[in-house]
């Protein structure tokens, strides 16, 4: 194995020659030749390959540049037992990350591997107790140290005074009726909000997750420094999108319980944050329970609305298979279920004999195009053999020992068209009679 080295001199003139990592090693002498054409007319140095079997003591090295100040060594808060040849230090590139050298060939040509102060924990002292370890972590990133909100006040304190939301503080004259911060159901057990601080002390990123389950969802804030931070504590991002329309088809919570609040202010309204990793929330009793769908015979919420931190039940309407608010359900006779209002729309009606709504199974047109239930019309209507037609019951009249609807019963009557004959043979006051029609009629034509 081959690797390039530059060829310095120092201030005595002695030839100093220094790794060059970024070009890493070569199995071949020809390739790390080739090489170091390449890196010499990049760098404007003298570059030249060598043996990796033939290097210095790359450990002498690394404590020299650790003296000099080239390095810097870890904090003194950071009081663990220190792993042997790692030499730890603050990576070069960025003081909040460590920098390592992970192997014997990396030693050799001064290449350190980079990682969060978490996940190098999680990597080599997995067993340390999460306290500890928070301290340890903000030793080297105060805002890389991960907190965990779990009761309704912290929440509310996360999410007002926290990174900007529908749900932050600038908003708080929308939720002035309201019992409970909007993210108040979060606090039921299950379910806690991870948030960093920066070095003033100030929320700068938070996430909604699961620690037993070790998952967390979309980032408000810093979302690089919240993702490397959790993942470090062994935690699971759902998502592979950050945005407000991120993957809810990869994985959302389910099964997470979640605090009943009711608003006081409309039936089946409940306090409720808006979604972001959580689909539905089935009513329980005395909680909801996160849920990747609702259920038939249940009540559910979707989402806490975006504008008022409200949301009310939703259920299942059994004849159209389709959800809807439980305060638009109507109950409908005959079926004698709630429906939707679309079932409602075509497949019901309103008796009007009642005022009562009635599936369409149980119609009855009346003579006059108005609806009755069956119910109504056996008690109240009755057919009419004369017009064909249903009728009330109540506007029947007797006819030469038939029953039929009054709107029919002088139809065939003698005495009225006899009435009606005499009328029309009857000449009124200052018309012509017959006899003078006719005389006019042969005066004009003589």
């Amino acid at each position: 194995m081959f690797y390039l080295v530059r060829l310095d001199r120092d201030e005595n003139g002695n030839l100093v020659e220094t790794p060059l990592p970024d070009y890493g090693t070569f199995p071949k002498g020809a390739d790390a030749a080739k090489a170091s054409k390449t890196a010499a007319t990049a760098t404007g140095a003298k570059v030249q390959c060598r043996r990796i079997a033939q290097a210095g003591d790359w450990r002498a090295a690394m404590l020299k540049r650790f003296e000099d100040g080239q390095l810097l060594p870890l904090p003194p808060k950071w009081d663990l037992e220190p792993i042997k040849d790692h030499f730890a230090h603050l990576a070069t590139i960025d003081n909040s990350l460590i920098g390592f050298i992970e192997s014997e060939e990396n030693g050799i040509i001064n290449k350190p591997t980079v990682l969060t102060p978490g996940r190098y924990l999680t990597r080599f002292y997995p067993d340390i107790d999460d306290n500890r370890r928070r301290h340890l972590i903000a030793a080297i990133d105060p805002s890389g140290e991960v907190y965990f909100a779990t009761s309704e006040e912290d929440i509310e304190w996360i999410y007002r005074d926290g990174p900007e939301s529908c749900m932050s503080g600038k908003h708080a004259a929308d939720f002035e009726d309201l019992p409970a911060w909007p993210s108040a159901p979060y606090a039921g057990g299950d379910l806690a909000v991870a948030y960093t601080k920066n070095s003033d002390g100030r929320i700068q990123s938070r996430a909604l997750c699961w620690p037993e389950k070790k998952l967390f969802g979309r980032v408000y804030g810093d979302f690089q420094r919240m993702k490397a931070a959790l993942e470090a504590e062994g935690y699971t991002w759902m998502r592979d999108d950050n945005t407000v329309h991120g993957n809810k088809k990869l994985q959302v919570f389910v099964g997470a319980k979640l605090l009943k609040i009711p608003t006081e202010n409309h039936e089946d309204e409940y306090v409720m944050p808006y979604f972001d990793d959580i689909k539905v929330a089935i009513d329980m009793g005395d909680h909801f329970v996160t849920a990747e769908q609702g259920e038939p015979g249940k009540t559910w919420i979707v989402s806490g609305s975006s504008d008022d931190g409200t949301a009310v039940l939703h259920t299942m309407c059994p004849r159209k298979n389709v959800p809807a608010k439980t305060t638009d359900m109507i109950f409908v006779l005959g079926a004698d279920e709630m429906w939707s209002p679309e079932a409602v729309r075509y497949e019901a009606f309103v008796c009007r004999g009642t005022g009562k709504h009635w599936s369409n199974d149980f119609k009855v047109i009346m003579g006059d195009g108005r609806y009755w239930s069956k119910e109504h019309f056996e008690q109240h209507g009755e057919f009419c053999t004369v017009s064909g037609k249903n009728w009330p019951k109540a506007e029947f009249v007797e006819k030469d020992g038939q029953r039929m609807h009054k709107s029919v019963a002088h139809d065939n009557d003698d005495d009225r068209a006899d009435a009606f004959a005499d009328l029309m043979m009857r000449p009124r006051p200052g018309a012509l009679s017959t006899s003078d029609l006719l005389l006019n009629r042969h005066r004009r034509v003589a």
